[in-house]
């Protein structure tokens, strides 16, 4: 099973869908399921600082036992002891982990580095990156007034922001605003809580969604993370303690046929209905 990856705009490739480690796993144990992941066939981590399980992550990067170059590891970083030390923060996330060095790592929010210079914060970023402790750098939760100041002092633009992405949410200005000034500068979107619909049912296109997946022969699910993907232009990140549902998240991408662009904007559409 092949996953497929999307060429960021630093010349590196991502995988479309990741393992997500916080929401039911934040500062709890996640071991067996992040083995379970692996197992099952992701080939790809989510982590951040402030999740607080890290440790448990390399525990199970450790028993998984495959090469490091056939794994990708996404971590943040929010304020460490009060301060903001992006440095610091990656070293610690190394050794939790086990290895030499990551393959993005971003801010986990504005407030992450609010208060303090755009421009100091960046640099080290960049640093980061020629130093080779990340191959890729980016932002998290980054709206359109952050990524403009941060445009600003930028030398290498983030590869990634990372935002919470859904059909409810997609076609909100704010979002919608965000995701323009990425495309600008060819930053990749990448959506986590693309199932927020199914745990927050009632949505106008709840009812477009389910009728998709019937005629696909698919879950609501996979729909849903087929068109956070295809409309967003860019990759997702899901999670699940459940080994089944592990393994049709990633058949969205291996085995179901992609959403057409009718089918993409029939979604979109029933959305963005009052």
């Amino acid at each position: 099973m092949s996953i497929p990856r999307v060429k960021l705009n630093d010349g590196t490739s991502i995988p479309v869908v990741g393992f997500g480690t916080g929401s039911a796993f934040y500062q709890k144990e996640c071991r067996e399921a992040v083995a379970g992941a692996l197992e099952t066939g992701f080939d790809s981590l989510d982590l951040a600082q402030s999740y607080g399980n890290s440790e448990y992550v390399g525990q199970a990067i450790k028993e998984w036992g495959g090469k490091r170059e056939d794994l990708y590891i996404l971590t943040k970083f929010v304020k460490r002891n009060g301060t903001v030390d992006p440095r610091g923060s990656l070293q610690d996330e190394l050794e939790k982990l086990g290895v030499d060095h990551v393959d993005m790592f971003l801010i986990h929010n504005p407030n992450a580095i609010a208060d303090v210079s755009y421009a100091d914060v960046w640099k080290t970023m960049e640093d980061l990156k020629k130093e080779g402790l990340t191959k890729s750098i980016g932002v998290s939760n980054f709206m359109q007034e952050h990524l403009e100041q941060l445009e600003k002092v930028w030398t290498v633009p983030p590869a990634v922001n990372q935002i919470r992405y859904n059909p409810a949410l997609a076609l909100t200005p704010a979002v919608a605003k965000a995701k323009e000034i990425s495309d600008k500068h060819h930053i990749h979107l990448q959506a986590y809580g693309p199932l927020g619909s199914l745990k927050a049912p009632g949505g106008n296109e709840d009812a477009v969604v389910e009728r998709i997946a019937k005629e696909k022969g698919a879950t609501p699910a996979q729909v849903l993370l087929a068109w956070a993907a295809q409309y967003g232009g860019g990759t997702v990140v899901t999670t699940s303690r459940d080994a089944e549902r592990r393994g049709q998240m990633l058949e969205a991408f291996t085995k179901m046929s992609p959403l057409s662009e009718k089918e993409i904007q029939e979604i979109a559409k029933a959305a963005k209905k009052d």
